[in-house]
C-alpha cells in the first residue's frame, strides 16, 4: 500500500515508566461495560465545559453506533442494506458540521442523515481486485471526497490511483477529478478545507486545486519523494507541505510552501534515517512529530522527536523504545501515544511543554491501532486488545487525559473498527 545536529533535552523529561512500575488494576474493573456504567457526567448544577463533549460513532460488522465516553446512552445508527457477517465497515467519517457521515463498506461508498431510513450509495469502486479507500470531508462544506488505490490486475500493469469528488447525493454526482493524472507515484494528498490535492508524478511533487484544469509543479529539481509509502503531508492551514526526500531509509524532512517557495531542510544531517516515515502536524503548525530511529541499522527503537518550524530545534521527548498511535490534543500541548511492542502496549499522555508522562492505561493492551481527542480535548478515545488473549478482539476504550474514567465503550466480543468522533 502506498502511503505515507539534535538538541537533546533530556534532562527535562520523565519518561514512559515500564509495565511493571505501574499499579496492577484489571482494566475490566476499571473499566465498566457500556451497560452498566455510571455516567459521572450527571451532576447537578451547570455543566462544565469538561461536560460538553461529542460522541462516539463506531462500527461493528455492517452496523454502525454511537455512544457518549461515559459509556452512557448507546443507540444504533445504521445498518448497510444486504451487508452479511462478511461484509464489514472499512472506513467511517463525519461531515464537518456533523450532519452527514460516510461509510465505505468493500466496494461501496454510501452517504447517510442520522435519522434517515437507509443511506444513499454515492460510489461503486470498478477496481478489479478489492480496492483501497479513503473518505475525506473537508473541513468546510458538504462536498466528499473519494480516495482509490486499485491493485495491479496483472504483472505487466501497474496499479492506479483516483481521486473523486462527490455532492453526496447519489452515484450520478460523483466524478473522477479530471486533471489528476493516473500513473501517479504516491496517493493524491488533500489539504485540510478540500482545495488543493498534492502528489508526487515523475520525480517531482505538484499541487492541483479541485476547480482547476493543469497542476503546478512546487519541487524545482527532481528526487525521490514518496519512497516506502512516506507521505506528503499539509499543515493544519494548508498553507504548507511537509515531506521526506531520499531513497529509503535515508530520507530527510522537508518544508515547503504550497506554491513552491520557501523549501527548508528540518532534518540536516546527511546520515539521517527513518523506518516510518509518519509526519504529525501539531494543530498550530508550528511543530512537526516524528519517529526517530536511535542506532540504525544495528537497533529497530526508536525515538519520538519535535522539530520547531520557526526554530529548527528539535527535540527528543522519549527514551529509545517502541512507539505507536501518536496524535495531538486539539491545543497542541499534550500527545498522547502508544509505548511497547504490540503485543504489549500502554497508553500514555506527553506534557509537551513539561516533559511529564501520564499513564491511562493500568494494565497492557496489545494492537492498540490509534488515540483520538476528543473536539475538547477532555477525552481520549483509542482501540486494543487485552494482552496475552490469542483470539481478542479490537475493544472501544474512553479515558480522561489525565488518566481518570477510563471505561470501555464495547463488550469484547464485539470487533470495532473503525471508530470517530461525532457527531
Amino acid at each position: 500500500m502506498i502511503e505515507l545536529s539534535l538538541m537533546v533535552l533530556l534532562g527535562q523529561a520523565s519518561y514512559p515508566l515500564p509495565a511493571s512500575t505501574l499499579a496492577h488494576t484489571d482494566l475490566a474493573q476499571a473499566a465498566p461495560s457500556a451497560q452498566n456504567a455510571p455516567d459521572p457526567g450527571s451532576r447537578s448544577g451547570v455543566t462544565s465545559p469538561r461536560e460538553l463533549t461529542s460522541n462516539l460513532s463506531f462500527a461493528v460488522i455492517s452496523s454502525l453506533f454511537s455512544i457518549a465516553p461515559t459509556s452512557a446512552n448507546r443507540q444504533a445508527l445504521l445498518t448497510l442494506p444486504n451487508a452479511g457477517e462478511e461484509a464489514p465497515f472499512d472506513e467511517l467519517s463525519w461531515a464537518a458540521d456533523g450532519r452527514l457521515a460516510a461509510v465505505y463498506n468493500l466496494r461501496e461508498v454510501y452517504v447517510w442523515t442520522p435519522n434517515s431510513p437507509a443511506p444513499t450509495q454515492v460510489f461503486n469502486s470498478q477496481c478489479a481486485y478489492m480496492p483501497n479507500l479513503d473518505l475525506i470531508w473537508p473541513s468546510q462544506g458538504t462536498t466528499l471526497l473519494i480516495r482509490e488505490l486499485c491493485e495491479a490486475p496483472a504483472s505487466t500493469s501497474s496499479r492506479s490511483m483516483s481521486l473523486y469528488v462527490s455532492d453526496a447525493t447519489s452515484i450520478s454526482g460523483t466524478r473522477r477529478l479530471p486533471g489528476l493524472p493516473t500513473n501517479l507515484s504516491s496517493r493524491p494528498y488533500v489539504s485540510p478545507d478540500g482545495s488543493q490535492v498534492a502528489y508526487v508524478e515523475a520525480d517531482h511533487i505538484y499541487r492541483l486545486t479541485i476547480d482547476a484544469a493543469q497542476p503546478q509543479r512546487i519541487t524545482t529539481q527532481p528526487g525521490v519523494y514518496g519512497a516506502a509509502g512516506s507521505p506528503l503531508a499539509w499543515s493544519p492551514d494548508g498553507r504548507q507541505l511537509a515531506f521526506f526526500e531520499g531513497n529509503y531509509p535515508n530520507q530527510r524532512l522537508n518544508v515547503v510552501d504550497s506554491d513552491g517557495s520557501n523549501r527548508r531542510l528540518l532534518t540536516p544531517e546527511p546520515d539521517f534515517q527513518i523506518y516510518r516515515s509518519r509526519i504529525y502536524w501539531s494543530p498550530d503548525g508550528s511543530r512537526i512529530a516524528f519517529y526517530q530511529p536511535v542506532d540504525p541499522p544495528y537497533d529497530n527503537r526508536e525515538a519520538v522527536q519535535l522539530v520547531t518550524l520557526a526554530t529548527g530545534e528539535i527535540r527528543t521527548v522519549t527514551i529509545p523504545g517502541f512507539y505507536d498511535a501518536l496524535s495531538w490534543s486539539p491545543d497542541g500541548q499534550k500527545i498522547a501515544l502508544a509505548s511497547g511492542k504490540v503485543e504489549n502496549q500502554e497508553l500514555f499522555v506527553l506534557d509537551v511543554a513539561t516533559g511529564e508522562f501520564t499513564p491511562l492505561t493500568p494494565e497492557p493492551l496489545a494492537q492498540v491501532m490509534n488515540t483520538l481527542w476528543s473536539p475538547g480535548g477532555d477525552w481520549i478515545a483509542f482501540s486494543g486488545e487485552q494482552a496475552g488473549q490469542d483470539l481478542a478482539n479490537q475493544v472501544l476504550y474512553a479515558v480522561r487525559p489525565d488518566g481518570t474514567e477510563l471505561r470501555s465503550l464495547t463488550s469484547p466480543d464485539e470487533y470495532v473498527y473503525p471508530f470517530v468522533w461525532g457527531p
